[in-house]
């Protein structure tokens, strides 16, 4: 009996482990994509963005270091090492998410699939998120578009 239920904890735990980040509000995407940034919780922080800001990035990344789309997304996937100091270290320090991990945030307008979210003191930008697969996440390149 006892080794089943050392079995059923550690699923459990497991299962805790490898749970997509879900998002129950448009601001707890925003708020929490900078709170896993901070954290370097790199798998939870993309997993958090909208497919569209995936795809963009992957794309950007593939043109920039001249490899596949698909050898780049499974980087970002499998959380690869090369990422997590190319992309997202450098990411974390110019975003500063440090700091806007510990804003408040607060959904505004939702519209079908997409929500609004403020910062509080910043009243010029709103942050996109997505509704997708039934949670919210952020859009970061709907929120930030490249420029040209």
């Amino acid at each position: 009996m006892s080794r089943t239920r050392s079995l059923l904890v550690l699923l459990v735990l497991m299962s805790c482990l490898v749970a997509p980040a879900q998002a129950q509000d448009p601001a707890h995407a925003v708020k929490g994509f900078f709170q896993a940034v901070s954290a370097r919780d790199y798998g939870r922080a993309w997993a958090l963005l909208s497919s569209s800001s995936q795809n963009r990035i992957v794309t950007m990344v593939a043109r920039d270091e001249q490899m596949s789309t698909e050898a780049v997304r499974s980087l970002f996937e499998t959380r690869d090492p090369s990422v997590c100091a190319g992309f997202w270290d450098s990411f974390r320090t110019s975003s500063h998410s440090e700091i806007m991990a510990g804003r408040t945030f607060t959904s505004g307008q939702v519209a079908g699939n997409r929500g609004s979210v403020r910062m509080e003191g910043n009243d010029e930008r709103n942050f996109v998120t997505v509704l997708e697969e039934g949670s919210w996440r952020f859009g970061l390149m709907e929120t930030f578009p490249p420029r040209p």
